[in-house]
């Protein structure tokens, strides 16, 4: 960085030109406090994060493993009718958080329920899987529920799992980025 802020995006200081999931200006670099930040200002799809250790997911938060765009909801609990009993469908065994895919163009795909304790996620096994995404590792993920929040842990995947930033947030030498399609690695060096 030559000067205290740098920004992102197909117009930014660091052009992103030939990636049609980013916007003009995407993401702003900053210096706070002595450290390196990023923040998200641009469109839609996000600045995201790749994970070193466990971190929670709040609903609404997102998580991108391979090429897949997740979001988090809550799952409301089953109202009883009048009777006492449920009115139809399927008994409420007490799901709390159901993951959204999230497909090209922002509509909603799959949704898969999470059920409390370790849910795993993989190419090749897991309680969400997605087999013909060849950047999703055979087990690349765990989620775990406990009560009323959410942990997302990677398991040693060879290309990451990407939580998508809310707010300002300082980064660290070795640090990786994923803006739209593009992987961006971060080296902070020596005054």
């Amino acid at each position: 960085m030559g000067s205290d802020e740098l920004t992102c995006g197909i117009l930014g200081d660091i052009p992103l030109v030939d990636d049609p999931f980013v916007a003009p200006t995407q993401a702003r670099f900053f210096l706070a406090s002595g450290k390196l930040a990023v923040e998200d200002v641009g469109g839609g799809n996000g600045v995201f994060l790749r994970l070193r250790d466990e971190r929670e997911l709040t609903t609404g938060g997102e998580l991108r493993l391979g090429r897949q765009r997740l979001v988090l909801e809550p799952v409301p609990p089953v109202s009883p009718g009048p009777d006492g009993a449920t009115s139809w469908g399927s008994p409420d065994i007490g799901h709390r958080f159901r993951l959204i895919q999230i497909l090209e163009g922002g509509t909603r795909g799959a949704a898969f329920v999470l059920k409390d304790g370790e849910n795993f996620v993989g190419r090749e096994s897991g309680e969400i899987s997605f087999p013909t995404d060849a950047f999703v590792s055979g087990r690349h993920a765990v989620l775990q529920v406990h009560q009323d929040r959410l942990w997302v842990r990677d398991v040693g995947s060879s290309n990451g799992t990407f939580l998508r930033l809310s707010g300002p947030t300082e980064l660290g030498d070795g640090d990786h980025l994923l803006i739209g399609r593009e992987l961006l690695r971060i080296e902070v060096g020596g005054q």
